[in-house]
Order: C-alpha cells, then sequence, then structure tokens
C-alpha cells in the first residue's frame, strides 16, 4: 500500500512532463505556421507536416479561440503534402489519373443517378461544370468520379490501384482524403474549392484542367 503514493507521484510528474513537452510543440508548430502565412514560403516541409498532423485538433482549437481562421491549419497541411507529393503526381502517367470531384459541386438541379460503384454517374446536362470537364477526359481516357461521401474515394482506389489521384473538395474534406492517401503512398494531387457551403460550391476549372494535364 506504502507504495501507491509513490505511483500517482510518479504519474503526475509524468503528466506535468507531457503537458510541457505538448505545449512546447505546439508553440514550435504556430511559429512555422506563422512563419509559412507571413513569408508565404513552407519552412522544413515533412517536420512542419509531422507536426501539424499531430497537433491537428489542438492547433485547430487554438485558432478558433485566438479567432483566427481554423481552415489555415487545414490549407497549409494541404499545400505541404502538394509540395511534398506533387512531383510524384505530375511525372505519373496521365491515363493512370483520375478526378474526384465533391457530391456538392453537382447542380441542385442534377438528375444524375448515384450508385455505389460509380458514385454520381455524370449525363453532361450542363448544368454544372463537370460535365463539360468530363467530356474533356472522355476523349483522353481519363477517368472521373464525383464521390458522394469521402470512403468512396477508397472503393475507388480499390478499383484503380495503379491511379494517381487530383481531388477537388472544400479545406477539411480535402485535407482528411489527403491524408488517407498519403498513408498509402497513392500520387495525388489536392485543389480547394473557391466557393464552398456544401450546395453548388464552385471550383476553378481552369486550374483543375492545368494541373490535370501537366506531365513533368
Amino acid at each position: 500500500m506504502n507504495d501507491l503514493p509513490n505511483f500517482f507521484a510518479v504519474l503526475g510528474v509524468i503528466f506535468v512532463i507531457a503537458v510541457i513537452v505538448l505545449i512546447i510543440l505546439i508553440i514550435i508548430t504556430s511559429i512555422l505556421l506563422y512563419t509559412i502565412i507571413k513569408k508565404k514560403k513552407i519552412i522544413r516541409p515533412r517536420t512542419t507536416l509531422f507536426l501539424v498532423d499531430t497537433l491537428y485538433f489542438p492547433l485547430k482549437r487554438l485558432f478558433v479561440s485566438l479567432n483566427l481562421d481554423e481552415s489555415v491549419v487545414d490549407q497549409i497541411e494541404i499545400n505541404i503534402r502538394n509540395k511534398i507529393l506533387g512531383e510524384e503526381y505530375f511525372s505519373s502517367n496521365l491515363k493512370n489519373r483520375i478526378v474526384v470531384f465533391p457530391y456538392c459541386l453537382r447542380s441542385t438541379e442534377c438528375k444524375a443517378k448515384v450508385s455505389p460503384e460509380v458514385g454520381v454517374n455524370c449525363i453532361k446536362c450542363g448544368k454544372c461544370k463537370i460535365g463539360e470537364f468530363k467530356e474533356i477526359c472522355d476523349q483522353n481516357s481519363i477517368k472521373v468520379f464525383v464521390a458522394p461521401g469521402g470512403s468512396f474515394v477508397k472503393r475507388v482506389l480499390k478499383k484503380h490501384p495503379a491511379s494517381s489521384v487530383l481531388l477537388v473538395a472544400c479545406h477539411v474534406e480535402l485535407n482528411e482524403m489527403m491524408r488517407i492517401l498519403s498513408t498509402k503512398k497513392i500520387p495525388e494531387y489536392g485543389v480547394l474549392l473557391t466557393k464552398t457551403g456544401c450546395i453548388e460550391t464552385d471550383v476553378d476549372m481552369d486550374l483543375v484542367k492545368e494541373i490535370l494535364f501537366e506531365v513533368r
């Protein structure tokens, strides 16, 4: 029984040390993020990405508590992953690339059917930007998917394991999908929506085309 107080004392010390280490890491990561935002230059990308990934939720809460835009955390992660993984994506075979658009990019008048295998089966009705883009991709044998959910991307990659992926989504969804794909060592590149809101969102389609067809 005498050992019990000693055990809790040691546990208390470990907890205090862990909290101090966490605070130090958050401070270091915050400084890195501030530098990236101010200088618009990614410093030590792999180290920064590891720290931001590890401290993702504490950093988001910190940004909210300081009345800062928490989406900055996601945007920085996306930019770093594009920088680190971009070369592998751009060097991939064009015909092995697939494009994944979010469900919310469709028009509210969209009549296309949805299936678990292909997602939204675009009928190229012209009521949103996807149809015209898909027509171009069809001519170049590039697969285009409109994902009804985040798990859909995993199903697509099971059928097309050799693919490299161009992802389009809002900052939260895009960051989450890029995290998943990066752990699987899949070449990827992410493009953020220019208008969010979950209904009739928008993206710079010229930028998407440029990134899709660029080969290095």
